[in-house]
């Protein structure tokens, strides 16, 4: 798995690089605000930190990052 870490305001070629990976692949992305909705980027997990600890749906901890980083084959930052 490709885990790429999205600043706020998203990058555009993120944007093209994300829509341009194979499904195979299995990219996942992280919206690094709390605030803000994160993009729409269709076949690919698109998460977005939480202002708490808990997990709500698509919404994650730092701690879940974490987690998230080190289970991936390879760390992208925009």
């Amino acid at each position: 798995m490709t885990l790429h870490l999205l600043k706020s305001p998203v990058n555009s070629l993120a944007l093209d690089v994300l829509r341009s990976e194979a499904p195979q692949d299995s990219p996942v992305a992280v919206f690094l605000s709390p605030t803000g909705d994160p993009p729409d980027l269709p076949g690919i997990t698109v998460y977005q930190i939480a202002d708490s600890s808990s997990e709500n749906g698509n919404r994650i901890p730092y701690s879940r990052l974490v987690d998230l980083i080190f289970e991936a084959d390879k760390v992208v930052a925009w």
